[in-house]
């Protein structure tokens, strides 16, 4: 909606609503196909934010219920995940997290852990995914780079509410890099789950 050529002969509450729909639909059928974990990307909640602050309360308003209906025809065992780019997210967390979203993956290596105090200091209660290695680099990260990553993101997120993932997609990203990438990423994830377990 945000990066679109959206219409202008209706609010733009109604065509958020509209496209919600749209995308419940979508939703239920990845469900119906079997899929447990589907991932609605990227909200923009921030990215839409009015220029006045005092409009802020009815657009955060409208916007989180419309992620709400676009995702809330799934049964309780179906993940819901979002990701958000490049925000900053202190004065919105409450919004984020009435999208009840079960995981959000964020940017985070970029900003150098900048961004989970805001999710710290709120008390951020769903799980969180905060990228480990910078996807925008054709650099593959070693399990050493990514464990020290891990280990300074439990500083800030509890072991049962943390997933290991990059910031981002990998569509720009070539096959070669993106699958060393992840082996890397999956090791670093089973290793850390094994500490875990032998603790």
């Amino acid at each position: 909606l945000l990066w679109s050529f959206v219409r202008n002969d209706q609010p733009r509450s109604q065509t958020t609503f509209q496209l919600a729909c749209a995308i419940l639909d979508e939703v239920q059928d990845l469900e119906r196909a079997g899929l447990r974990i589907i991932q609605v990307d990227e909200p923009a909640i921030r990215e839409g934010l009015p220029l006045r602050k005092a409009d802020w309360d009815e657009y955060l308003q409208w916007a989180v219920e419309a992620f709400r209906i676009a995702t809330s025809g799934v049964e309780d065992s179906t993940q819901i995940h979002t990701h958000m780019c490049y925000s900053d997210f202190n004065d919105i967390l409450h919004s984020i997290q009435r999208m009840d979203a079960d995981v959000i993956t964020i940017e985070n290596s970029r900003s150098d852990l900048k961004l989970l105090a805001a999710f710290e200091h709120q008390q951020y209660t769903n799980q969180i995914g905060p990228g480990v290695y910078d996807i925008h680099s054709p650099r593959v990260p070693s399990t050493e780079e990514m464990t020290d990553r891990a280990h300074q993101l439990l500083k800030h997120v509890s072991p049962q509410l943390l997933w290991i993932n990059p910031d981002c997609g990998l569509k720009t990203r070539g096959w070669v890099e993106v699958e060393a990438s992840l082996t890397n990423l999956c090791a670093v994830a089973k290793s850390l789950r094994e500490d875990r377990v032998g603790k």
